[in-house]
């Protein structure tokens, strides 16, 4: 660090600690000074102390680094980040040394006043060494620290436990009174290993990193800092998190939420006074993300001097927010098997981000999930989408994953801190295999923080019969079905209804279908989005005529059920209101419906009146011969 002045003059009273019965519990405050003016070198090569001293002790005391207010001035500026200077101290001395009036504390607070101010302030800071020394004095009174809230539910959430990472020390007495921190003992290797991962030089073994990197401004933790993004302080937080090395952490109970007039909340806990590290281990909710880790100071920081260890402002918004929900679609709600389905993944990612985020889907029985047809994106407020690099995501498991209904996998964000605030858009692809329940469809399902949200793609399914003229059915009667030009597979069930076949390739797929002793056939797992047309292509046998009408069909808008309509008809054989389809031995048994049955039978009345005509015509030409 560089000094912010070459020249500093500090006053310091003397006290007594030990007045009378009164022993080491009554002080008096006596209206004796000293004041010491240091001088820095402008020379840099210079390191020496000179040492001038005037009044008490300037027959006595030392004139080398051995001198207290030397020896503690080095020290406190080897906390504060500044090397090995050269300065001139020039001592007018007023408290007799050695009589009880606080000599040596005085020095002890002289040296680190004057090294705090030189480099603009005695900002938190205080050396291991300081805190053994007999002047300083840990303060364990006890603080309030608040949390403030948008939600009661971010605070009740909370499952929270504090890990101290810093103490407080007090040098001097009332007029006479330092603060400093040194790192908490049972954290010290945690408290070190964070701040090197934050970028924190932590070489120097006789330096306490923890205030050191307080006095450089290299950590904040005012409650305004800048902790949602990747900055020291939040790097530092995380650090202390993922390492795993904190210890002698206390489990927080946190009063009830109290509610506040701008409609946030708050709630608050009592702790020894000091630096913080609150870690949150709660579950996400589905409301509520679990907070980051958040580091919390109880004292009172002015200019960078610690004037209050006790009394400070204690606040932090709690750093968890309300989840944005997550959505699910699918751009089929009705399917046939074989079909691909397009899955669409919606969630917008907390800021401040959580720790981690991620979506896991489960599908349903009769779903293979396409590995290599993940695609991520961002989409901004215009539902326009940026692409996203693979990279940035995992899915897991890898490969092809096929449904069952319990089995999950997820999308996880391998930083979410890169994206908060920001909403992800992941599509992939599904295949609705032959496990595929018809009657039910299939589901893809995804946990919105325990809440699921379901994409469901149904079936269409049809039934007809073959009947004789006098309405039996007839049996071994073979029909094909067609999505447009394409012939359709079905496998037949033990029930005898054929399901729609997720390939040709499927066991026992088969492209002909043949009617029941009832001379019935149902067909499943169809799209209610598609007409298909079924038609006759091998008769029963001989014995019938060798006609073989063909007929589409689709499916209601309002319910569902199938609408059969006649295509390739001309005799009237399909009844789409019964849904049968008739087949005759003779012309006499065709249908009196239908424009060409009608106009069958007016032809074949025609040519038999024709017939008697010629007849009759010629019986009496016959005659008359």
């Amino acid at each position: 660090m560089t000094p912010v002045t070459r020249k500093v003059r500090v006053k310091v009273p003397a006290t007594s600690a030990n007045l009378g019965s009164g022993f080491d519990t009554v002080g008096l405050a006596l209206d004796y000074h000293d004041e010491l003016e240091f001088t820095l070198s402008a020379d840099p090569v210079n390191t020496a102390a000179q040492v001038m001293i005037e009044g008490e002790g300037e027959d006595t005391l030392p004139r080398d680094e051995t001198h207290l207010v030397v020896s503690t001035f080095r020290r406190a500026c080897q906390t504060f980040g500044l090397g090995r200077v050269g300065f001139i101290l020039q001592a007018h001395n007023n408290i007799p040394q050695a009589r009880g009036m606080g000599s040596s504390a005085e020095a002890i607070v002289a040296g680190i006043a004057a090294a705090a101010t030189l480099l603009g302030g005695m900002a938190l800071g205080a050396t291991s060494a300081q805190a053994d020394d007999a002047a300083g004095t840990p303060v364990t009174g006890v603080a309030t620290f608040t949390f403030t809230a948008e939600t009661a539910e971010q605070l009740t959430n909370a499952n929270l436990k504090a890990y101290k990472i810093g103490d407080y020390v007090q040098y001097g007495s009332g007029e006479n009174v330092a603060y400093g921190v040194v790192t908490n003992s049972n954290n010290k290797t945690a408290v070190d290993s964070a701040l090197k991962a934050a970028g924190v030089d932590t070489t120097d073994s006789e330096v306490d990193h923890l205030a050191a990197a307080l006095n450089a401004g290299q950590l904040d933790v005012s409650d305004v800092r800048p902790w949602a993004s990747p900055t020291a302080t939040r790097k530092f937080a995380d650090a202390l998190e993922s390492e795993g090395r904190l210890t002698s952490g206390t489990d927080v109970t946190l009063s009830n939420p109290v509610a506040a007039q701008d409609g946030s909340y708050s709630a608050t806990v009592s702790l020894q006074a000091g630096i913080y590290v609150f870690i949150d281990s709660a579950v996400a909710t589905g409301s509520v993300t679990q907070a980051i880790p958040m580091i919390v100071a109880s004292g009172t920081v002015a200019d960078k001097v610690l004037t209050d260890p006790i009394r400070g402002a204690n606040t932090v918004n709690m750093k968890n927010t309300n989840n944005p929900e997550k959505t699910k679609e699918v751009n089929k709600t009705s399917a046939a098997i074989g079909d691909t389905l397009t899955y669409t993944l919606t969630g917008v990612v907390a800021n401040p981000a959580p720790t981690a985020f991620k979506f896991t889907d489960t599908p349903s029985k009769g779903l293979t999930i396409k590995a290599n047809s993940f695609q991520f994106f961002t989409e901004e407020a215009n539902a326009e989408r940026q692409a996203e690099p693979a990279s940035n995501f995992s899915v897991t498991p890898t490969g092809d994953f096929t449904g069952n209904g319990t089995a999950s996998f997820d999308v996880e964000v391998e930083n979410p801190s890169a994206y908060a605030g920001k909403k992800i858009v992941v599509t992939f692809e599904a295949v609705i295999n032959d496990e595929a329940d018809v009657e039910n469809g299939v589901v893809n399902e995804l946990d919105n923080y325990g809440t699921p949200v379901q994409a469901p793609t149904t079936f269409g399914k049809f039934d007809f019969t073959k009947v004789d003229p006098d309405g039996k059915g007839i049996k071994d009667v073979t029909f094909q079905v067609k999505d447009g030009d394409t012939t359709l597979y079905f496998v037949k069930q033990k029930d005898g209804s054929y399901k729609k076949a997720a390939s040709a390739t499927t066991s026992g797929a088969t492209a002909d279908v043949k009617t029941g002793a009832d001379g019935k056939l149902s067909f499943t797992g169809l799209d209610k989005n598609k007409i298909y047309t079924v038609t006759e292509t091998v008769r029963a046998s001989d014995a019938y005529l060798n006609i073989m009408p063909s007929f589409t069909v689709s499916f209601s808008k309002e319910d569902g059920s199938a609408v059969l309509t006649a295509t390739s008809d001309p005799w009237g054989l399909v009844n789409t209101s019964e849904k049968t389809v008739k087949n005759i031995k003779s012309i006499t048994q065709l249908p009196l419906t239908g424009a060409a049955g009608t106009m069958l039978f007016t032809v074949v009345a025609l040519l038999v009146a024709g017939a008697g005509v010629t007849i009759a015509i010629k019986s009496r030409q016959n005659a008359e011969a």
